[in-house]
């Protein structure tokens, strides 16, 4: 049978060979020789006994240096599994926990014993601190010749780390505490009624002259209804002609209440309501009242709406001299601004009152005035809706031709709007006064300051006829020309600047009536058998809110006069409790008790003069 010459199957003389070959291996084995079963064609040259002579040859990665081959020994079977050698010539199973001995050799021949101390520097200067260069370290510079660095060492860049105040360390001596950086809080995110109204400002700023025609679709968005809402129901309030107040409606269900108006508002189908018109006594001021009108919920909820959408488009004319009523406007402001003016040399003051301002607006100038900005009709039609609507006073209804409700949300925008034609003519958009006369005003509050007599008597005449213009009535018993030495009532508070002296602001009498007033009133309601604790939880708010207002003036004494009859009103009231004499009740409950014990609160020590009056007085 003749084999073909692609058969996998071995021919007779193969395998004879074959046995011969595994015989030869076993006997090897045994006696303890060389594994010649390794031995192949593949690597006949490495098993042999001697190996042939082998000419050097050159690599191309170290030019001009030739490196010999050199045989790979036969493995022994007794010794290869007791000690195996490795390709990266490390004994042993692993190299964990192996120690490895270092010769000491180097890319550049044989170690050699490197020079210490001075030796390694002689002949050369040696450099310390900051004139050694770059990458010194261990005091040995990477300038040093070859022959004097140590053994086993390349020239390597070492980084001198930074140390002290550069690493922004403590310095050395006693640990300093770390203190724990405060998480940078996420900016809040506005909702979209803020949204809405910053858009509207930044359009009409850019666009002086332009009419806004579409804003009664913004009127009747639900998330503009409910950002009214929410602002009329923190103000709270009495209810209107209908008897349906604030917790009347949460009790019937908001998103019920909101719902309703949307549709509404949507269908053209809401009507204004009437005013109910309530008379309220006026503060320091015993027998007087004031005519307040009182809106329904539904109303004040509408027009705090049409607030939100036309508020912006008016801010961006206002000027900087109105102060009243205004987002980020404080009396405070006001305050500061006629205090740096009587600073800079304006002695000269025009206090100017205006009589019945909100009953004597006149309905169709102040029209004329919104439409400038506002040219939604749906828009107008509410506005003019809730200056036609009737008051009811005392059952009777009438429909009174001129002014604004004073208790409505949007009486004091109208009120600023009209008023605007007057700021217009004493100062710039960029707060620059036109001419030497400048403007304070706080709703209808206002003052004009100058340097000179006849600078004041005429912006006097001039003031008088722009308020002709606008149908409005100046009270002349209140309003005056007048020095700072006579002094001057604005906000509450009296100013006056004696020749030589630095300017003074105190409370004015009136105020302090007011407050003493109030604390009697609150002092009385309670009964003789309650507790103090009571009547201070009751007492604390009004006070602190009283005191806020009043502390940035040179307030210290006028403190010192109501804490006095605070404390006086309480011990009459402890007195009418526990019948003792009044001797004894000052006695028993003076300042320790009433103040440290009780916690009353306390005014005296808590004036925060303005930035104006405090750097002239340091001056």
């Amino acid at each position: 049978m003749t084999r073909s010459p692609d058969s996998l199957i071995p021919s007779e003389a193969e395998q004879l060979v074959t046995e011969k070959r595994d015989d030869k291996a076993f006997d090897c084995r045994q006696e303890g020789k060389a594994n010649l079963r390794a031995a192949t064609e593949v690597n006949a040259v490495s098993a042999s006994s001697t190996p042939p002579a082998i000419t050097p040859i050159q690599l191309e990665l170290f030019p001009g240096r030739a490196c010999p081959l050199k045989a790979k020994p036969a493995t022994i079977r007794s010794t290869a599994r007791s000690s195996p050698n490795r390709r990266d010539g490390v004994e042993g199973v692993s190299t964990q926990r192996q120690t490895i001995k270092l010769t000491g050799e180097t890319l550049f021949g044989p170690p050699e014993e490197t020079p210490r101390g001075r030796e390694a520097h002689k002949g050369r200067t040696r450099k310390r601190g900051n004139e050694a260069g770059q990458g010194v370290g261990g005091g040995y510079s990477t300038e040093e010749l070859r022959e004097n660095r140590r053994e086993g060492r390349a020239a390597t860049f070492i980084k001198r780390t930074k140390q002290g105040k550069a690493s922004g360390l403590p310095p050395r001596g006693k640990a300093q505490p770390r203190t724990r950086q405060a998480r940078r809080k996420a900016p809040a995110r506005l909702d979209n009624a803020r949204k809405l109204q910053r858009t509207l400002y930044r359009v009409a700023k850019r666009q002086p002259e332009r009419r806004f025609t579409l804003l009664y679709d913004k009127v009747c968005r639900q998330d503009i209804l409910q950002e009214a809402w929410q602002r009329v129901k923190s103000n709270k309030g009495a209810a209107g002609v209908d008897q349906v107040d604030i917790d009347a409606i949460c009790n019937q269900g908001e998103e019920q209440f909101l719902r309703e108006l949307t549709q509404e508002l949507r269908n053209r189908e809401y009507r204004a309501a009437l005013v109910r018109r309530v008379h309220i006594p006026k503060p320091g001021q015993p027998g007087k009242t004031r005519p307040l009108g009182i809106p329904t919920v539904k109303d004040r909820v509408v027009q705090m709406a049409v607030k939100l959408v036309i508020e912006p488009l008016f801010e961006a004319d206002f000027m900087p001299c109105s102060f009243g009523f205004r987002p980020k406007k404080t009396p405070r402001m006001a305050l500061s601004a006629i205090v740096q003016s009587i600073n800079e040399g304006y002695s000269f003051v025009v206090d100017v009152d205006l009589k019945s301002y909100f009953d004597t607006i006149s309905h169709e100038l102040l029209m004329r005035l919104v439409e400038r900005r506002v040219g939604d009709v749906q828009v107008l039609r509410l506005i003019r809706a809730w200056l036609k609507a009737g008051v009811m006073e005392e059952g009777k209804v009438t429909h009174p031709d001129r002014g604004s409700p004073q208790g409505g949300v949007i009486s004091p925008t109208l009120s600023n709007i009209f008023l605007h034609e007057v700021d217009r003519q004493w100062c710039r958009s960029d707060g620059v006064a036109r001419g030497n006369v400048r403007l304070v005003r706080y709703a209808d509050d206002m003052v004009l300051l100058a340097r000179t007599e006849a600078e004041a008597r005429a912006a006097w005449e001039q003031l008088q006829a722009q308020f002709a213009a606008l149908q409005l009535v100046v009270n002349q018993e209140k309003s005056r020309l007048t020095t700072l030495e006579e002094g001057f009532a604005f906000l509450g508070f009296e100013f006056r600047k004696a020749p030589g002296r630095m300017l003074l602001m105190w409370p004015r009498e009136k105020a302090c009536r007011h407050i003493r007033q109030r604390i009697r009133e609150v002092a009385r309601s309670f009964p003789s058998n309650g507790q103090v604790g009571q009547v201070i939880q009751k007492l604390n708010p009004i006070l602190n809110g009283w005191c806020t207002y009043f502390r940035v003036g040179n307030s210290n004494r006028t403190f010192h006069k109501v804490d006095w009859a605070v404390r006086s009103e309480l011990q009459l009231w402890l007195r009418r409790k526990h019948q003792c004499p009044w001797r004894t009740a000052k006695k028993r409950w003076g300042y320790q008790f009433l103040h440290d014990r009780c916690r009353l609160y306390r005014m005296v020590g808590k004036v925060s003069h303005l930035e104006g009056l405090r750097a002239h007085a340091v001056g």
